[in-house]
C-alpha cells in the first residue's frame, strides 16, 4: 500500500511538471482567455418598474376611452361595444373596412378604425374610393410590425405616444401633461376637437388609476 501510493504521488509530480514545461513552450496553445466572468443581469429599479406599470395603464386608459377595454378589444372594429360586438377575424393584418358615421356636427364620414386603439389604415369604401388616414400603414411600416396582433397594436400605440413626445411624462406619472399632448390622436379623450364623443378628463384619469397608474 506504501509503494502504491508513493508511486502515484511520484507519477502527479511527472504529470505537473510535463504540463508546466508544454505551458513555457513557445507552441503551446492553451484554452482561450474568456475573460471576467458575465455580470448578472439587472434587477429592474422600483422607479423603472414604476415607469413600466404607467405605460401599461396609460395603454388601459385609452382603451377605455375608446370602448376597447373588454376582451375582444383587441379585434374589435369601429362601433363595436361589449353588449353589441363589430370584431374582425384574423391578425395577420389591419381588416382594412371602412364604415360610415355621422359625426356631432351633422357630417357623413368613413372610418376604418379597428383594434384596441382604434388604429386607421387605408381602405376601400363600398361603391369607390378608399379612406385617407393611414395611421397604421405608417406606423407600422416605420417599426417593422409583422402583423396586427395585440402585441403589434401596443407596440404602435406606445409608438404614436412618444411621437406626441408625451412618453416621458407617461412613464414619470405626468398624466396631465401627457393626455394634453395625445388628446389629438384618439378622439375620445378629453379635448380631442374630433366632433366625436369625448370622456372627460375625471373619467380617464380614474380609470388610468384603476389600471394601477400613479401620479407625479
Amino acid at each position: 500500500m506504501i509503494r502504491t501510493i508513493a508511486i502515484g504521488a511520484a507519477a502527479a509530480a511527472a504529470a505537473l511538471a510535463a504540463t508546466q514545461a508544454r505551458a513555457a513552450s513557445p507552441d503551446f496553445v492553451g484554452p482561450p482567455d474568456l475573460g471576467p466572468a458575465p455580470a448578472p443581469p439587472a434587477t429592474p429599479s422600483p422607479d423603472e418598474d414604476r415607469a413600466d406599470a404607467n405605460v401599461r395603464a396609460f395603454l388601459s386608459m385609452i382603451r377605455t376611452a375608446e370602448g376597447t377595454a373588454d376582451a375582444n378589444g383587441y379585434r374589435a372594429l369601429f362601433g363595436h361595444t361589449p353588449r353589441r360586438p363589430r370584431l374582425f377575424d384574423s391578425f395577420a393584418d389591419h381588416p382594412r373596412i371602412a364604415s360610415r358615421f355621422t359625426d356631432q356636427a351633422g357630417r357623413q364620414l368613413w372610418t376604418s378604425a379597428a383594434g384596441a386603439f382604434q388604429f386607421m389604415a387605408v381602405s376601400t369604401i363600398p361603391g369607390g374610393g378608399a379612406t385617407r388616414v393611414d395611421t397604421w400603414d405608417r406606423v407600422s411600416r416605420a417599426l417593422g410590425l409583422p402583423d396586427f396582433s395585440p402585441e403589434s397594436q401596443d407596440a404602435a400605440a406606445v409608438e404614436l405616444i412618444r411621437r406626441r413626445g408625451a412618453l416621458g411624462d407617461v412613464r414619470a406619472g405626468r398624466f396631465a401633461q401627457a393626455v394634453g399632448k395625445v388628446r389629438a390622436e384618439w378622439a375620445s379623450l378629453p379635448g380631442a376637437g374630433y366632433a366625436q364623443p369625448e370622456r372627460s378628463f375625471e373619467a380617464v384619469q380614474t380609470a388610468y388609476l384603476r389600471a394601477g397608474g400613479t401620479l407625479a
